[in-house]
């Protein structure tokens, strides 16, 4: 017989069922994960189509719910959404955690009207032998949450459980991954959003800059479009396969975050005295060959492709064969997931 203290752990044991979700405006990227005393397993992946409005509805009407195939249908969902709305803080506040750190944080973060948004932090040390608090923190609009919630069924499965931004998503999905295969090392990440970009590094698994740059996959999409007089879609495919040279253009895009990239590179290897071992991208433009080769020639360093699913257990069928060799695109839909997991 069990003992209430076990009962009780029982009880307050989280989500075991859940499916990550990946908001962009015109499709999600969904992957089902479960979690058993064996670990991790993706059950399925799969992109699903953003609903259109019913009737004629301006821009702002809310969308129907999504669409869940039976094999997506999670018990829970935990959305990640466009890091452009966000704003993001890697804090280091002076004292301990203490009762008033909720204060603290919301006061930090500059905010003119701070019950419009949505606040949360995750600590990620106490400073050490220092009398610090280190943190990051994000605060996103309560309209545009709210509006992303309604992407889920009023009742039913999959319940909502909660929302984060992407960039940060994928974050923990990187943690999870290469970070803790190559703990000794410094690494970057970029995740490249829609409207905007997220790159930080990391020293010994600890982050250490994060940067947000309001500049994103789209603004690479839009010049391909005008140079070459293509559509959206064959824009896509172009920038993801390097059928034609698209390096001027991805140039002429790519230099505003190049220059914030090689800044934050100098400060963070001279604050940590290291040297950046790698850079690893995510998101709209990690296939880019393009984008690779003007990280690589800036920072000097190796860019490396990243697989988000590596290391977890796979269904047979998790991946459907018309997205394989896409699985970059799925990182923040993991990290979505993990992060619902290490809640427990």
């Amino acid at each position: 017989m069990k003992s209430p203290a076990e009962i009780l752990q029982a009880l307050k044991r989280g989500p075991t069922d859940v499916v990550g979700l990946d908001v962009g405006s015109g499709s999600v990227r969904a992957v089902r994960m479960r979690k058993n005393n064996d670990g991790l397993s993706v059950v399925g992946a799969d992109i699903i189509d953003m609903p259109a409005p019913e009737g004629e509805t301006d821009e702002t009407a809310p969308l129907p719910p999504l669409p869940f195939a039976s094999h997506m249908n999670a018990h829970y969902a935990s959305l990640a959404v466009d890091n452009g709305p966000a704003i993001i803080r890697l804090l280091t506040l002076p004292g301990k955690d203490d009762a008033d750190l909720d204060d603290r944080v919301v006061d930090s973060m500059g905010l003119e009207n701070p019950d419009d948004f949505r606040i949360s932090y995750t600590l990620l040390s106490d400073g050490g032998g220092r009398n610090e608090t280190r943190l990051v923190a994000v605060a996103y609009p309560d309209h545009l949450a709210s509006a992303a919630l309604g992407l889920l069924p009023t009742s039913g499965t999959p319940a909502p459980h909660s929302i984060e931004v992407s960039g940060l998503a994928t974050m923990t999905a990187f943690l999870n991954g290469p970070v803790a295969t190559r703990e000794k090392d410094t690494l970057g990440l970029i995740d490249f959003g829609e409207t905007s970009s997220l790159f930080a590094f990391l020293h010994r698994g600890t982050p250490v800059l994060i940067r947000k740059l309001d500049r994103g996959t789209n603004a690479l999409l839009d010049k391909v479009e005008a140079t070459l007089g293509v559509n959206r879609e064959t824009a896509i495919g172009i920038i993801s396969d390097g059928s034609f040279d698209i390096s001027a253009a991805a140039t002429e895009v790519m230099q505003p975050l190049i220059r914030q990239l090689v800044v934050s590179r100098d400060f963070v290897e001279r604050r940590e005295n290291c040297k950046v071992d790698a850079i690893y991208l995510a998101g709209g433009l990690a296939a880019s060959r393009d984008t690779q080769n003007e990280v690589s020639s800036a920072i000097g360093v190796a860019v490396e492709s990243w697989n988000p699913f590596d290391g977890l257990t796979m269904a047979a069928d998790a991946v459907p064969d018309a997205l394989k060799g896409q699985e970059w695109r799925f990182a923040a839909s993991v990290g979505a997931c993990m992060a619902t997991f290490e809640e427990q």
